[in-house]
């Protein structure tokens, strides 16, 4: 029979982690969210050596002292008794410091492998670490290990399995007596706690009830540090390497005065070469696209019905769609996971933490919401730089305000076409406005729940050094994310899209006998509360397919194109549509108004499709979208009475 072993990987984060659990399980993984928990739970499994390996990548913590849910997830499941081996990933470019996690895990009775990650930097930097020293001071397997390259990993299987089978646990007695030393709290705490029956030790529960007192978490805190300090003595060898260059690197991004400005600059950089990784791969949807005409003629020329025909081509848009949004996913995650191995990212965090702070997160979202303004796809799937699953969906609410590159295409079209431009740009500035305005007001509805004031903190982050990053696993890493991005978009956005078509399907191949078309003139009551009339309101639904849509819909609807909606949202048929025709049957108040409603309606389907793949939660994709659809009508209301004084 074939053993089975449960393995946990704990670190900090930027520990490596995610490499290591990537490397391990490849494309057999499983996300959800930990039972009763806004916290994301990632299993895997992998096999080796005859052993089926069932792999839990906890939650990033910086120690185990429960302060946050993330680190209570994450205690409580090594306290479960479900662990049979603990897999403890330490950055080896910064032993001292990064440590800290073992001297909290020491007196669990849990097997324990402790693997030395980035011993390819830390030779860079000219630092030598005895990890024989190391692993016979602690009595438990200590692997040197660069989670990027496959070498290592049988090495790594093989100290599980000798840890599991000798239980080789961290011997907490040495830290016990700096412990006592140092914390009288934890003298008076250890008197008065029995013998431990649980996973972690007596020396451990009293360390963790001395650290509730203030005093008493900073004494605790300096016994662990004294702890690591003579665990490390011999065997650690520095000989400091800095760069020049680096020197001047880390002045600018991490400057006061420029931090930000060089920062951003970094950031839509790294848009660019996203775009630029992502074009191949958006090219060939295009190639397909480009199918959609000739195959529709095609059928229809030898004898398919309309009906089908139609449906046909649409979902070759579906497929184009899918393609798209996994170039995008592709381009995002190869090039920001290139600035985050380089040690990029970390920096920027930092730069703007303060200003995301306002926001009641910290500094590292600032790099979806800068990816939202080429495509909002990408500022959803850039909230993977977010450590908590609660604070990733707060991340992706607030990033859809954020407007899109579609938008910068179709908004001033229409606003110069209203108001010259001059005025587009007054519209544009408003957008700005609202958007700032929609930020704040989704940061303060969502954010008590999906990040609770008494559970947030401040950005907490060794700045990792700068070093080369392995592309060739990189490039794997994101062509398999865009990959399962593809498999899931095809099935979400194909049952929306078909959903759409069957309302927007009209067998005289005119607007007015579909669906849709009937329930915009019946609800028009309704809409003109909103300041829209029921052709703009169908744009407005249109918008949620895709922003470039809006300008088909349009010219259907104003134009008397002979075309059904679906194709308007499928084709390019937008040339039809005279915009100083428009101008003359849309008044400016209501177009004004529209406009606000389509920037900030939800901003696509794609969009929407991402966020349910990134979130894994259906229920928190249709309340942003649910709140998203309310709030472009609130703002269009607005907007419009206001519009209708001034002119």
């Amino acid at each position: 029979m074939e053993a089975t072993l449960n393995l946990a990987l704990l670190g900090q984060p930027n520990s490596g982690k995610s490499t290591l659990f990537n490397g391990l399980t490849g494309a057999r993984q499983h996300v959800g969210n930990w039972p009763g928990k806004t916290v994301e739970k990632k299993t895997g499994e992998f096999t080796a050596n005859g052993t089926s390996y069932t792999v839990c990548d906890l939650p990033g913590a910086y120690s185990l002292s429960a302060m946050s849910e993330e680190e209570r997830v994450t205690r409580d499941y090594i306290e479960s008794g479900n662990v049979d081996v603990v897999c403890l990933m330490v950055d080896a470019s910064q032993l001292s410091r990064s440590l800290y996690m073992l001297a909290d895990f020491a007196g669990a009775d849990v097997p324990c492998v402790l693997v030395l990650n980035m011993m390819d930097v830390a030779r860079d930097q000219g630092r030598q670490i005895n990890a024989d020293l190391l692993q016979q001071r602690l009595g438990v397997p200590v692997v040197p290990f660069v989670a990027n390259e496959k070498a290592g990993y049988n090495t790594l299987t093989d100290a599980v399995d000798k840890a599991a089978a000798e239980h080789l646990v961290v011997d907490d007695s040495q830290i016990a007596q700096l412990y006592a030393q140092y914390s009288p709290e934890w003298q008076e705490a250890f008197d008065a706690t029995p013998a431990a029956d649980g996973k972690f030790g007596r020396a451990w529960l009293a360390a963790s009830k001395a650290g509730e007192s203030q005093s008493g978490a900073v004494n605790c805190a300096s016994a662990r540090f004294a702890w690591v300090d003579a665990l490390l003595d011999g065997v650690q060898v520095q000989t400091e390497m800095r760069s020049k260059f680096l020197d001047k690197l880390d002045s600018a991004l991490l400057s006061a005065r420029w931090g930000k400005l060089a920062s951003a600059l970094v950031l839509l950089l790294g848009f660019g070469a996203s775009m630029v990784c992502a074009l191949p791969i958006m090219v060939a949807g295009m190639g397909v696209q480009a199918l959609a005409g000739p195959l529709g003629a095609a059928l229809t020329s030898v004898g398919v019905s309309g009906f089908v025909a139609d449906l046909v081509v649409g979902m070759i848009t579906v497929l184009y769609f899918s393609i798209s949004m996994a170039g995008f996913v592709f381009g995002v995650t190869f090039v920001f996971g290139v600035l985050e191995e380089i040690g990029i990212v970390s920096r920027v965090s930092y730069a703007f933490d303060n200003t995301m702070a306002k926001l009641g997160l910290q500094g590292k979202v600032v790099m979806p919401f800068m990816m939202s303004l080429g495509c909002t796809m990408a500022g959803v799937a850039g909230s993977r730089v977010v450590d908590t699953w609660g604070q990733r969906i707060l991340t992706i609410a607030l990033a859809w305000a954020v407007p899109c590159g579609a938008t910068f295409a179709v908004i001033p079209t229409l606003g110069i076409a209203f108001f010259g431009f001059g005025g587009m740009l007054c519209v544009m500035l408003l957008i700005f406005a609202l958007m700032v305005l929609v930020m704040v007001i989704v940061a303060k509805v969502f954010g008590g729940k999906l990040n609770p004031v008494e559970g947030r903190t401040g950005l907490v982050m060794e700045m990792p050094p700068y070093h080369k990053p392995k592309v060739k696993q990189l490039l794997v890493m994101a062509l398999r994310r865009a990959w399962n991005i593809f498999k899931r978009a095809i099935r979400v956005v194909f049952l929306v899209a078909f959903v759409f078509w069957l309302l927007s399907y009209s067998p005289s191949g005119e607007a007015s006998g579909s669906v849709l078309y009937g329930f915009g003139q019946a609800i028009e009551p309704f809409t003109r509360l909103f300041g829209l009339g029921w052709q703009t309101f169908l744009a407005f639904v249109s918008s949620m397919i895709s922003k470039e849509a809006v300008l088909g819909v349009l010219a259907v609807l104003y134009s008397g194109v002979d075309a059904n909606l679906w194709s308007a949202t499928t084709g390019d048929v937008s040339q039809f549509l005279a915009l100083d025709s428009l101008v003359q049957q849309v008044p400016a108040a209501e177009a004004l108004a529209f406009m606000i409603a389509v920037t900030f309606n939800v901003p696509c389907l794609m969009a929407l499709s991402t966020t349910y793949s990134e979130t894994h939660s259906l229920k928190w994709t249709l309340i942003v979208g649910l709140f998203y659809i309310c709030m472009a009508l609130v703002l269009c209301g607005i907007v419009y009475h206001i519009a209708v004084l001034v002119m």
